[in-house]
């Protein structure tokens, strides 16, 4: 395998200490950065108006807070305004000073003596019914560290009913009320259509379930410079390169797979497992079991058998009670054997008895002792302790799901629908057993499971609702062979 594209996602507290590196540190004056900012923001509306066949007459709400997400808002309509768009700035309460304060100034100044189109609205009902064509959400960031309340919330729910009447919403680095480092909000919550960020994105804008909120995120360079000791922990998966093959390549340097066969009754979660290795690319696939397997290409055998393998799959479609402990263990440390631990195998197998665990939310629940909605609801988190409850890598499955690790989190962008159907996980075993094997070529544990992870969400998003999982694992080979190469 040849290289990993990762970019980093940024943490609340991360994003204070650029802020304050940048401002109190290297000397750039906190207004600069906001004019930069609320200018690119104004970039990112007036692209939208034109594209949405701005017509004369419709005009654009801005609603800000008192803090510098607000002077971003305040410094958008001036120059929204001074672009000839009429605009209206919704702003219960005024800055009480700083630069959000300067950004009102400089906005009423150029009102009165420019004579731009802006007026100013307090009441949040007035402001709807005049019917934007486009919300600029500016009331709260990256800042915010605590619930939303009563008159927060009221203006949260206008701008819900400005979008259900059709208009735009373009969000100032994060939806108001969704927190940064990716837990559930817990109340409710900006949706945009955009979200446009400075200085990197954010841990919301990648992880479930806040993501869904964020629309599409645009990230702007506004001159934010990240301290020299600035160490970032949580990346997204943007791409991989595979190497290209050896011209002397054989089966035997692609890795040796074996899946241990399920229970009679679920065994078609093992095969599947099975095929999915085969179509990662692994040069042998074993089947260990009794059944045999349905497919030509796999090889059979006893436990016994998977000494000579690189990798053991254990647990799709395999009943707890079932799992060999023993067997694996004794595969583990003569043979230094890696096990991967799905499904029936989570639970049973406990901390440094596996390599790579594959938990989806419920799975993730029982390991830690709580319900699977509370997993769902920091899941960047909650991979975090499995981690530490487990040892080795984790994927913790979902529609954006999370690799960890001791070293770091990797998010990896779903928008594969097509993988919402039973066996999907299985496959994703298989690919993983294959790739940690070395079907891509030598790398470590942890990029082998970063590598594996992405090939099962282009292979489901190349697919359509209704697509099989047996289909889906064949697509991972479709998926290798259009991979860039280095």
């Amino acid at each position: 395998m040849a290289a990993l594209s990762l970019s980093p996602l940024f943490s609340a507290a991360q994003a204070r200490a650029v802020d304050a590196w940048t401002i109190g540190v290297v000397g750039v004056p906190g207004l600069v950065l906001l004019e930069h900012a609320g200018r690119a923001v104004a970039d990112v509306v007036s692209a939208r108006l034109a594209a949405s066949m701005f017509k004369p007459g419709d005009h654009v709400l801005v609603v800000c807070g008192r803090g510098n997400n607000g002077g971003d808002g305040l410094v958008c309509a001036r120059h929204l305004a001074g672009r000839g768009v009429s605009v209206s700035v919704l702003m219960p309460q005024e800055p009480s000073g700083g630069d959000a304060l300067v950004a009102l100034q400089l906005l009423r100044a150029a009102v009165a003596h420019k004579g731009l189109a802006v007026s100013f609205v307090v009441d949040v009902d007035a402001a709807v019914g005049m019917g934007p064509a486009l919300v600029v959400d500016a009331l709260f960031g990256t800042g915010l560290s605590r619930p939303l309340d009563a008159a927060a919330l009221a203006l949260v729910g206008g701008m819900a009913r400005a979008r259900k009447r059709g208009a735009v919403v373009v969000a100032v680095d994060l939806p108001s009320g969704l927190p940064t480092d990716g837990q559930r909000p817990s109340t409710d919550v900006v949706a945009a259509d955009v979200t446009v960020t400075f200085g990197g994105r954010k841990i919301a804008h990648l992880a479930e379930p806040g993501c869904a909120h964020c629309g599409e995120v645009i990230d702007v360079d506004i001159g934010l410079l990240h301290p020299p000791s600035a160490h970032c922990d949580v990346f997204a998966l943007e791409g991989l390169e595979l190497a290209a093959p050896g011209l002397l390549a054989h089966k035997g340097g692609y890795g040796h797979v074996a899946v241990v066969e399920g229970s009679p009754e679920l065994r078609g979660a093992s095969h599947l497992a099975a095929r999915a290795a085969l179509r990662a690319g692994a040069g042998r696939v074993t089947l260990v079991g009794e059944g045999g397997g349905r497919i030509p290409e796999l090889m059979a055998g006893g436990l016994e058998s998977a000494a000579h393998s690189d990798v053991v799959v254990v647990g799709p479609g395999l009943l707890p009670a079932l799992v060999p402990v023993a067997g694996l263990a004794q595969l583990r440390h003569e043979h230094r054997v890696k096990i991967i631990a799905d499904a029936g195998a989570i639970g049973v197998l406990t901390h440094g008895q596996a390599q790579v665990w594959t938990p989806h939310a419920g799975e993730a629940g029982r390991v830690l002792g709580c319900a699977a909605n509370e997993v769902q609801g920091d899941r960047v988190g909650a991979a975090r302790a499995l981690v530490g409850r487990l040892g080795g890598v984790v994927v913790l499955k979902g529609a954006q799901p999370v690799i960890a690790s001791p070293q770091r989190c990797v998010i990896v962008e779903g928008q594969a629908p097509a993988l919402a159907v039973a066996g999907s996980g299985d496959v994703l075993a298989g690919v993983i057993g294959a790739v940690v094997a070395g079907a891509l070529g030598p790398c470590s544990v942890d990029d082998a499971v970063i590598a594996a992870v992405w090939l099962h969400q282009q292979a489901g998003r190349s697919l359509n609702r209704g697509a099989l999982a047996s289909e889906i694992a064949d697509a991972v080979a479709v998926v290798i062979a259009g991979a860039p190469r280095a």
